[in-house]
Formats: C-alpha cells, sequence, structure tokens
C-alpha cells in the first residue's frame, strides 16, 4: 500500500512569521486609523456566525455547546469590559466555560485539515505560549494588530485540546472589545484561507479585519483578496 505522506509540521513557520512581523503594521497606517475611528457598539457578530455558521455545524451536539459558548462569550465581554488583563488563567477559565469540562494545556501534538497539519508539542511550549500571549497583551498596540495578533496565535499553537477555533473567536472579540472597537461580521475572517507561516497573509488578514470595521470610512474600498 501507498504509504501517506507525514504531516507537515506548521508551529515552527508560525512562530517564526510572528517574530518577523512588525506588529505596528506601517503599511496598514490609513487602514488602522479609519478602524479606530469607529465608535464601539454592539453588533451582534458573535451571535451571528454562532447561528448561522457553528451551529448548524455542530447540530449533532446540541443546543448545550451553543448555550456554552454564549456564556464563554458573555465572561469575555465582562473580562473586556471591566479591563481585566488578559491572563492564561482567564483563558483556561473561559474555556472551561466553553467546553463544560476541566482542560488545560494540550500535552501531545496538535493536528488539523484531517491530519495533514501537525501543531508539535515541544518541552517548554506551555510556558512559552503563556508567555507570548500574556507579553503581547501589555503591549501597546492597535487592537486590531492585539486581535489578529492572539487570533492566529489561538489558531496554530492549538493550545487547548478543543474548541480552539472558538478560542480564537472569542479572545479576539475580547481584544477590539478592550480597545473599544467594534466586533464586524467574522464570517470573511474565520473564512479567510490561512497558511501558517505566511507573514503576507498575516498582514493581509489585519487588513481584512480594519476595514471590515471601518466600513464605508476605509480609506480604499478594494477587495482584499488572499
Amino acid at each position: 500500500p501507498v504509504k501517506a505522506p507525514s504531516a507537515t509540521e506548521q508551529l515552527g513557520p508560525h512562530r517564526a512569521a510572528m517574530q518577523a512581523l512588525d506588529w505596528e503594521l506601517p503599511e496598514l497606517r490609513a487602514d488602522l486609523a479609519a478602524a479606530g475611528r469607529q465608535p464601539f457598539r454592539e453588533t451582534g457578530a458573535q451571535e451571528e456566525f454562532l447561528l448561522r455558521h457553528d451551529a448548524p455545524a455542530h447540530e449533532a451536539q446540541g443546543p448545550e455547546r451553543t448555550k456554552r459558548f454564549e456564556q464563554a462569550l458573555a465572561r469575555v465581554r465582562q473580562l473586556a469590559d471591566a479591563g481585566e488583563a488578559l491572563t492564561f488563567s482567564r483563558m483556561l477559565e473561559v474555556q472551561e466555560t466553553l467546553l463544560g469540562v476541566r482542560t488545560a494545556f494540550r500535552t501531545g501534538d496538535a493536528f488539523a485539515h484531517r491530519g495533514a497539519h501537525r501543531y508539535a508539542q515541544a518541552p517548554g511550549l506551555e510556558a512559552a505560549f503563556i508567555a507570548k500571549v500574556e507579553a503581547d497583551a501589555r503591549e501597546e498596540r492597535h487592537p486590531v494588530a492585539h486581535a489578529i495578533r492572539l487570533y492566529l496565535d489561538l489558531c496554530f499553537f492549538h493550545p487547548f485540546p478543543d474548541g480552539n477555533a472558538r478560542a480564537a473567536r472569542l479572545w479576539l472579540e475580547y481584544m477590539l472589545r478592550r480597545g473599544g472597537l467594534p466586533t464586524p461580521p467574522l464570517a470573511p475572517l474565520v473564512l479567510w484561507p490561512k497558511r501558517p507561516g505566511d507573514a503576507v497573509g498575516y498582514t493581509r488578514l489585519a487588513r481584512l479585519l480594519a476595514r471590515s470595521i471601518a466600513g464605508p470610512d476605509a480609506p480604499c474600498r478594494n477587495e482584499v483578496s488572499p
């Protein structure tokens, strides 16, 4: 029989790209400024994505999964509105609400795309993830940069045994909300093709988020293509 190709390691390229990027995102200065001018408002973007995309795709798991997401979302919003710092202990608290069980940082390799992508476990990975996301959150950055950076780290560090995609959506809202910005429609962002280690793609994703927030105020309404 033909041997299946081994999974391609994804975490290493992601970490290298994140370190190489200038998170001031100078090439997006006009887009970030336009996004930053938008007043905060409740958009219902999380609820819309949940009901139109997430819940139908996981219908077999019943309404409890949706209810747990709504509870976790309420907690994330409470943390952001109170100006509470991002800490891994708070991320764990929210993840346990989301999953309905105790959880912790993953203890083995993680896989995605039907096993084609591998996110390796390595000595010190948990401590490195915690140090990175907590230090990143303390930096003076545009909320869009904060949101995209944490979103991608949750996607590609794959820190939890389950629920990483949901966690990425939740903490993206935390970062935007903490920075006083509204959460735009999530489907374009979530469905955007994300390649670990693609620094150009990461910047384009940040541009997409900034322009989605800015709406008609965006400096350029040309389509953002992957």
